[in-house]
């Protein structure tokens, strides 16, 4: 009997937001991907590769542990059984022995000490994987009415989770600090303790770091142990927050010191660290960063002598001069495709939706390479119209532009012509598929998780703008409040980009974008329009910049002009959708700062 099927692999959300470090994040995301494979891949094994809807990449080799494939934690499959029970139960067997066999038992063989509890890492793995399923006749009705049938019933399944009990031994023990939910495998023993010398501190404190990549106040499960340890099929090198947020400094010490300085410099610093720490960070542009030795170094005295050492190696002449530092600050992306529901129901035969999903799957294959290979970043993930990546600062704008403008062509008739139809829309046949994407700029120290909130939260502003296609910007400094920009992509990145390259050629200065947002402040809010846009353009006139690019009368005029372009799109109506006040546009300048090169 033929039944159209879904399945949602899991956890998902509360397993990903459990993420201490950017690490946990990273292999936390690729795991999940990689179970949701296995699952489509024996759905394949046990029926056919045309029967998988979704997801459908265009070979399906792609299903393979091995591929580049980010798999959603959805599938949509046509099933010939008479027992979707037990068909189901096959697919749950096979992500559970996926993640103990190649996973988990590999990562545990590989920890050097023999103290931690894996008896109960091992089971909390094991007891890891949720799988929720439904089942619905197909045969010879309609299938967009028997995908909405099963849509509905998935809801219904989901709101009634099941309880499964923590797997624990209900011991006295600490719990994990990532989900304080399972209890540690982490023999306490191994933790300094106020009674040990300094030197048996440090030696701990080393240890951890040496057998589970722990810090000394944290406590790990064995879900823990395997996001922190496990190891990734194509990725030997891990990179971190602090990576990202050292690369436009390193870039810029060549651009202006010339080339190979980078790599001097992080050698330089590498020779004054203790001859037991210069093995502890495979990827060492995080050493530009003298408070990340916090990590590694017990001993106050110590410590207070490795930052001096790190700052006066950065201030020498041959490096930075004292004339710039590194910048603490990276950013964090998050994209997701608009309007996919609708663009689903608007698929009514099996093989539309399997187009879509082709479309959806080749998107995601190209986001590896503008996210790694075109803009320096590191993607989390990328399943479908889901993407998460880390960034530099400096190339954030422009990868969002980047991922946008592919997201949009991939359901075109040709996706290498931007001129192609659209060929993919919703019953409406007026609505196709667009992105919308929020990005967090936040310190490289901040804890993960709110910098990972705060992302959401931007992605979820930018999808409230009016057809959707939004972008959403959030500057979190440590110092200050949080400040947020949201427009029409199109409209907001453009002049974004004007804005950054107007103080990359320090056309305007620092001080620009606070005087306009005192003004927004101290004017009354019924101080006429036009007289406001007179004592902006004032203000921008007073405030350019001493010393920057020498420019011609043709060259003042046309900055102007750009100025005033964006006085135009004032709109001091609160209840209008198009309100845009002084201080969004302060805002803007104040990110696009952020967001330069030369920042």
């Amino acid at each position: 009997m033929s039944h159209l099927m879904i399945f949602s692999i899991g956890p998902v959300q509360d397993f990903i937001a459990t993420a201490r470090r950017s690490r946990d994040l990273w292999y936390g995301s690729w795991m999940l991907s990689e179970l949701s494979k296995v699952a489509a891949n024996k759905i394949v094994e046990l029926t056919s590769f045309d029967n998988l809807i979704f997801p459908h990449p265009t070979n399906e080799k792609l299903l393979e542990p091995t591929s580049d494939f980010n798999a959603p934690n959805k599938i949509v499959a046509v099933v010939e059984t008479d027992n979707p029970k037990q068909f189901a139960k096959d697919i749950k067997d096979a992500t559970v022995n996926y993640l103990v066999e190649k996973l988990a038992q590999p990562t545990m063989d590989a920890i050097q000490s023999k103290t931690f509890n894996r008896t109960l890492a091992d089971a909390q793995i094991k007891d890891l994987p949720e799988l929720y399923w439904v089942s619905v006749p197909y045969n010879d009705r309609k299938y967009e009415v028997v995908r909405e049938e099963a849509e509905a019933l998935l809801i219904a399944r989901k709101n009634t989770r099941d309880f499964n009990q923590i797997t624990g031994e209900n011991r006295n023990v600490p719990k994990s600090s990532l989900d304080g939910a399972r209890e540690s495998v982490i023999d306490e023993d191994e933790y300094p303790d106020r009674k040990n010398s300094d030197p048996v501190k440090a030696r701990k404190i080393r240890k951890l770091y040496d057998n589970y990549h722990a810090r000394q106040g944290e406590r790990l499960s064995g879900v823990d142990l395997l996001k922190r340890l496990g190891a990734r099929n194509d990725e030997p090198d891990f990179k971190s927050t602090s990576h990202m947020a050292a690369i436009p400094f390193l870039e810029k010490l060549v651009k202006v010191k010339g080339p190979g300085k980078d790599k001097k410099l992080l050698a330089e610093i590498r020779g004054v660290l203790p001859e037991d720490f210069k093995d502890i960070d495979r990827t060492n542009e995080v050493l530009v960063f003298e408070s990340r030795l916090t990590d590694w170094v017990y001993d106050k005295t110590q410590l207070a002598d490795l930052r001096k050492k790190v700052k006066d190696i950065l201030d020498k002449e041959e490096y930075t001069g004292g004339k710039f530092s590194p910048n603490p600050y990276y950013a964090l992306l998050r994209a997701d495709g608009d309007n996919m529901g609708k663009v689903i129901d608007g698929q009514t035969e099996k093989r539309q939706h399997q187009e879509l999903s082709e479309a959806l799957s080749k998107f995601a294959r190209e986001v590896k390479s503008i996210v790694n290979e075109q803009h320096n970043g590191l993607l989390i993930y990328s399943g479908g119209d889901d993407v998460l990546a880390y960034l530099p600062i400096n190339q954030a704008l422009s990868c969002a532009v980047a991922l946008e403008k592919k997201f949009k062509n991939a359901f075109r008739e040709d996706s290498t012509n931007e001129e192609s139809p659209i060929k993919i829309f919703a019953e409406d046949k007026t609505t196709s598929p667009t992105l919308s994407i929020g990005i967090v700029v936040a310190h490289h120290l901040d804890p993960l998780s709110d910098v990972l909130e705060l992302a959401r939260s931007a992605e979820k502003k930018a999808k409230q703008i009016e057809g959707k296609n939004g972008l959403a910007i959030t500057l979190s400094k440590r110092s200050g409040t949080d400040r947020t920009i949201v427009g029409k992509f199109g409209d907001l990145h453009k002049r974004l980009n004007d804005m950054i390259d107007l103080t990359d050629k320090k056309i305007i200065s620092g001080g620009t974008a606070y005087e306009l947002q005192e003004l927004g402040h101290t004017l009354p809010d019924d101080f006429p329009l036009e007289g406001l846009k007179v004592e902006a353009l004032r203000i921008v006139k007073h405030k350019q910049a001493a010393g920057g690019e020498k420019l011609t009368d043709e060259d003042k005029g046309k900055y102007l002009k750009t100025v005033e372009g964006w006085l135009a799109n004032l709109n001091l109506n609160k209840e209008d959708k198009k309100y845009y006040s002084l201080q969004n546009l302060a805002f803007e300048m104040i990110i696009a700062k952020e967001l330069a090169e030369e920042a």
